[in-house]
């Protein structure tokens, strides 16, 4: 699951050492070529403890775009421990399988948590990021990754490399339960959550053995219960490592000043040893397998057909599979399902992780028409590419798509960011993720035929969600009282890094002539415009000097 919004701070006195400046530094080095063939020149650096460091500068905005991603999700959770991963990006505790001990050990946790309250200071790591202008604080976990993000002006970067390494060197875990109730909070959403239902149900046929099926990220209901901090704790050790993580950063940066700022806060990071990666092999599927939910609501259908993962060579040409499948306009299901409402609704999209990816087909059946005959429908369009009866245009026309999307995506640093992150996630060389949409190009449409018939060959989940009341298991909160926290109080450690002297942002005016330009377009019509400085893409909007004002019947 994609968390919720975190305001977690543990501060300890020993985090002041952060704004002492390291003795000696580990040292770092670049670890790729520059590409003439990179619009976004990404510099990647390495320290000497192995944390990797992606940059690119993009100046149009005063600010800048820093994720910090680790390789580690729910995959890598415990069988026994599910959720742990997400457990550990909120930093939550330890409980016991034996009810009535749990019942008497929460007890004992609530007087040490009124004790411990008198160290904790609310949201503090909240109450800083927003001081200093953030956007965008955030966290999140899913199968292969935790990745946690802010959005800052430029002028605060050192105060983000001083908040962050001492976030991942020195963390103290503090005042577990009520972060315990906001993820009980989270499962239960999940548990009555339409989509949820119906994918964890065909996930969990569609992945026999491998973790994307057999564990949710947020957790199983047992193991939420009784969430073991001995498991946490070692999670933390064994993954929280720099070789296993990355620092992700675009915006209004100097790629050379900020591998050095870097290098003097992360680099006392002490190297430790990667965790070796595991491995599931799942058997082919044969035939239809067939699962059935229950969900007071519109019933639904959803197909499942297991492709490979991202790395895969094949991984290219599902990707235009899907785009023929479904693309909101000229898609086999666009056309023939859709447009002549065939059903109420109906599409796919693929998902791609490291070690297997997915090709999902769903559709929502007109009022009184069976979910068989609605899968039916779906599966004729897979028929349909493996024959391929398709156009020869919407390839290119699916390129030329891909290729818009991606030069818009350079417009936003959040994108950029993303785009380097995935790489790393991936394992994948840079030069290798930029060149996706020139491979892509290349492909034919016997390539597309030979890869829907390679993975869409009979084997495949069928779910339906049935128009009924399920039962929902609800999960027993342990009983905490309210915490009384000071939330006026301020650690050393929050005032030292809010004190730090920064160079402030001039603002920057728009001038006429230069900055934009004005002509008569036509008589009483005036075009405004200004070039865009990144790539091609333009955009227009017509504005009309006419509203309710005038006439109110508009």
């Amino acid at each position: 699951m994609h968390p919720n919004r975190k305001s977690v701070w543990p501060v300890v006195i020993a985090v002041i050492l952060a704004l002492t400046p390291a003795a000696a530094l580990a040292g770092f080095k670049r670890i790729n070529q520059p590409n003439p063939k990179d619009p976004m020149a990404v510099q990647i650096y390495q320290l000497d403890n192995g944390l990797t460091i992606y940059l690119t500068e993009n100046h149009e905005t005063p600010r800048f775009e820093a994720q910090i991603a680790v390789r580690a999700g729910s995959k890598q959770d415990p069988a026994e421990s599910t959720g742990l991963a997400h457990y550990l990006e909120h930093m939550l505790f330890k409980g016991t399988t034996n009810p009535e001990k749990r019942k008497a050990i929460y007890a004992e946790i609530n007087q040490e948590s009124q004790l411990a309250a008198q160290y904790e200071i609310p949201n503090e790591m909240d109450k800083l990021y927003k001081a200093m202008g953030e956007q965008g604080l955030n966290a999140h976990t899913w199968h292969e990754e935790t990745v946690y993000q802010v959005n800052l002006p430029k002028n605060r970067l050192e105060q983000w490399a001083i908040i962050e390494s001492e976030r991942f060197q020195h963390p103290v875990f503090r005042l577990f339960q009520p972060e315990l109730e906001i993820v009980y909070e989270e499962k239960n959403q999940t548990l009555d959550n339409k989509e949820a239902v119906i994918e964890f149900a065909v996930n969990k046929l569609l992945f026999k053995k491998h973790p994307y099926g057999q564990q949710t990220t947020i957790g199983e209901v047992e193991h939420l219960k009784n969430p073991s901090l001995k498991n946490m704790y070692e999670s933390f050790e064994k993954n929280y490592v720099p070789g296993n993580m990355a620092i992700v950063i675009s915006g209004d940066i100097d790629a050379g000043k900020t591998i050095k700022l870097i290098d003097r806060y992360f680099s006392e990071w002490k190297a430790k040893a990667v965790p070796s990666p595991k491995s599931w092999d799942e058997k082919p599927l044969q035939g239809a397998e067939r699962v059935t939910v229950r969900y007071k609501g519109e019933e639904y259908a959803l197909l499942a057909f297991r492709t490979p993962g991202r790395n895969d060579p094949d991984a290219e040409a599902l990707k235009l599979v899907d785009m023929i499948l479904n693309n909101a306009t000229a898609g086999l299901i666009d056309l023939n399902l859709n447009q002549q409402q065939k059903v109420r609704r109906a599409g796919s999209s693929p998902e791609f992780n490291n070690d297997y990816g997915a090709e999902y087909l769903w559709g929502i059946p007109k009022k009184g028409q069976p979910l068989k005959e609605v899968e039916d429908l779906l599966l004729q369009q897979i028929e349909l590419i493996r024959k391929g009866e398709f156009e020869d245009w919407i390839i290119p026309a699916i390129i030329t798509d891909f290729k818009k999307n991606r030069k818009a995506m350079l417009e936003s640093d959040e994108s950029r960011v993303a785009m380097m992150r995935n790489a790393f996630l991936a394992f994948q060389d840079w030069d290798h993720a930029i060149g996706e949409i020139d491979r892509m190009e290349r492909l034919t449409k016997e390539d597309i035929v030979r890869a829907a018939s390679k993975y869409f060959n009979g084997g495949y989940v069928a779910g339906y969600r049935l128009d009924e009341q399920q039962e929902i298991p609800k999960i027993e909160k342990p009983k905490i009282d309210k915490i009384d926290i000071d939330p006026t109080r301020q650690s050393e450690f929050f005032k030292r890094v809010l004190a730090m002297k920064v160079k402030e942002i001039e603002p920057v005016w728009v001038k006429p002539g230069k900055d934009y330009r004005k002509v008569d377009q036509a008589e009483g019509v005036k075009l405004y415009y200004v070039r865009n400085p990144l790539n091609d893409l333009f955009a227009l909007t017509i504005s009309v000097d006419l509203g309710t004002r005038r006439d109110n019947r508009l």
